[in-house]
């Protein structure tokens, strides 16, 4: 038989690849219809109840009542509206979109200041029901989505959502939101902020009622750790417990405002070289280990830094960015969580604004969400982990992790083995014999978010059957190009216990979410001081690193992304790999696949 007949029979009679082909057949057509997305992601027949995608008419437009804002469309009912709260100009437009339909086409041009939102339709809702918001966005800037709900009381909130910051590009992604309405919610539109010139699309926007989304668990409550939220005093212009900061060099104003809300602090920087402005409150007492949840509202005509400042025992002081946001033209809610560190006393977050324009901040809370029972775990742990199932990784990686006695979590798509590139069946099976852990990656490397729930249920499904078919069962899943959302984390939860995110950072016992385990992405950008300081920080915390790899190219290779699926400079060559893996070894730090780093961590 000719060696190519052979390999031929070879991969249609491997466990992995037999379903796939199946698979392929069944969805070739809609990989043609849909641009190769497949069965892409939408409302079930009559569930959307948001309109057909048209923009509001720009310019003047007789209309009864007061007039229109500046840098607003007039909206009529149903229409998505384009606006701005500083210097830009914008237009709205119909165009041809990616997924088979008209796309909203946002243009900023001469922009200058402040934020340029898009927004959608207002939809009323029914009290008490689970909602499903997802759109396709294509865009050549960063942007930020958020919720504004309208509550029975007659009051409004504008929240930014946990939508990562995606990266610009010409393909359409889904960005995407998960609530229920409770009692207190009647209706909800969404807003795309933007802070720099350039276009967006989206198309594809539905809004339905869903039972298929996992909701995050209610936020705990507990006591405001913030003196004085609501800025009394009997100095108009210095509240109790309050008081303005300022550094560098520039002119700073500050005082104490009132709307229908209530009070607020606003700072106002002018002539700017260098510095900072803020409003700080009295430092609060922490201790080590404690987790706490901070809250504010906030407008700005600048970008603003979300900071946590910590007073160390002995003095000194250490300081943590928790999140840097856009400017906003009206009240915008922001929440972050973080966890004190190793000999903090005392704490405060502010945030902190650096260049000239008007910043104003109110509803400060911080509360302590700490976990009941111990506040670490007993000990440090890293996880070495691979994505896709690359051939690379098995000629390359596999030798520099056993001279260290290493043992990696293989995050393979199963209609991927056999075929060129990728590693064999019995490649596999000698990877597990040899200790390694064999997870899921989806049954095809696809964008779970970006597809229909019928496909998204088939991908998992496909993907745990043929794995346990192949005497691989896992509860493990890493899914495709790091994308998730409320939908694929209910879909995954029917067939895996743990998920790989994609946020930056540490799991630590206070922290961890396991259908979202934070990583530490390696690409050919990461530095040895990076790895360094990311293991340091593992062994003060006793946290849980977990390191992502992709393609280990020869040393000798310039690191091209030839047959690269993520084509995000993630080869790094097999000399680096070596370099990272001693700095691993040098550490101390227990290395352990993911499930069994789980599973241990979590022990008693």
């Amino acid at each position: 038989m000719p060696p190519r007949a052979r390999r031929v029979r070879r991969v249609l009679l491997n466990p992995f690849v037999v379903i796939s082909v199946v698979v392929l057949l069944i969805t070739a057509g809609w990989f043609i219809y849909t641009g190769r997305l497949g069965s892409f992601a939408q409302a079930r027949p009559g569930a959307n109840l948001l309109p057909a995608l048209f923009p509001a008419v720009a310019g003047p437009v007789a209309t009864p009542g007061p007039a229109p804002s500046a840098g607003s469309s007039v909206a009529p009912s149903g229409a998505w509206t384009a606006a701005h709260s500083g210097g830009a100009k914008t237009s709205l437009n119909l165009v041809p979109g990616q997924m088979g339909a008209q796309a909203l086409k946002l243009d900023v041009t001469d922009y200058v200041s402040g934020d340029v939102t898009l927004t959608s339709p207002r939809v009323d809702l029914i009290p008490g029901t689970t909602y499903l918001f997802k759109v396709f966005t294509t865009t050549e800037s960063d942007f930020r989505l958020l919720a504004r709900k309208y509550h029975k009381d007659g009051s409004a909130t504008l929240e930014q959502l946990r939508n990562p910051v995606e990266r610009p590009g010409t393909t359409a992604f889904t960005v995407s939101d998960a609530f229920n309405s409770g009692d207190s919610v009647t209706a909800v539109e969404y807003v795309f902020r933007f802070a720099s010139a350039g276009s967006a699309r989206v198309e594809g926007a539905y809004l339905e009622a869903a039972a298929d989304v996992q909701l995050p668990p209610p936020a705990v409550d507990g006591p405001n750790m913030v003196p004085n939220p609501g800025f009394a005093g009997t100095d108009p212009n210095q509240p109790a417990s309050w008081s303005p900061y300022s550094s560098g060099t520039s002119t700073v104003e500050s005082g104490r405002g009132e709307d229908g809300r209530g009070s607020f602090l606003w700072t106002r920087i002018g002539n700017y070289q260098n510095g900072e402005a803020k409003w700080q409150y009295q430092p609060v007492p922490v201790t080590q280990d404690r987790y706490f949840r901070f809250g504010a509202a906030y407008k700005a005509e600048r970008e603003v830094d979300v900071v946590a400042e910590f007073e160390l025992v002995g003095g000194g002081r250490t300081f943590r960015n928790l999140e840097t946001v856009p400017p906003a033209g009206e009240w915008t809610t922001i929440s972050e969580a973080f966890q004190v560190p190793a000999g903090a006393v005392n704490a405060m977050v502010t945030l902190v604004a650096h260049g000239n324009g008007s910043t104003a901040v109110r509803n400060f809370s911080l509360t302590d969400i700490t976990k009941p029972g111990p506040l670490r775990w007993n000990q440090p742990m890293v996880s070495i982990t691979f994505d896709d199932g690359w051939q690379s990784v098995y000629d390359r990686a596999l030798p520099l992790l056993a001279k260290h006695g290493f043992r990696s979590t293989q995050y393979v798509n199963a209609s991927s083995i056999e075929t060129p590139d990728f590693i064999t069946g019995a490649e596999v099976q000698q990877l597990h014999q040899a200790g390694h852990e064999i997870a899921a990656h989806a049954y095809q490397h696809v964008d779970l978010t970006s597809v229909g729930a019928d496909r998204l249920d088939e991908e998992l499904r496909r993907s745990e059957d043929a794995l346990a078919a192949a005497g691989l069962p896992t509860d493990d899943l890493a899914p495709p190009y790091g994308r998730t959302d409320a939908q694929v984390d209910w879909y995954a939860a029917q067939y895996f216990k743990i998920m790989r995110g994609t946020d930056d950072g540490i799991n630590t016992r206070q922290n961890i979410n396991p259908h979202d385990l934070k990583v530490l992405y390696v690409t050919d950008a990461t530095t040895t001081e990076t790895l360094k300081e990311a293991l340091a920080e593992t062994a003060r915390s006793n946290g849980w690193l977990i390191l992502v790899y992709h393609q280990i190219a020869a040393p000798d290779s310039s690191g091209t992304q030839k047959n690269t699926i993520a084509g995000d400079r993630s080869t790094i060559t097999s000399d680096v790999l070596a370099t990272q893996l001693q700095l691993i070894d040098d550490s101390g730090i227990q290395v352990q696949p993911v499930a069994r780093a789980f599973e241990q961590l979590q022990g008693p």
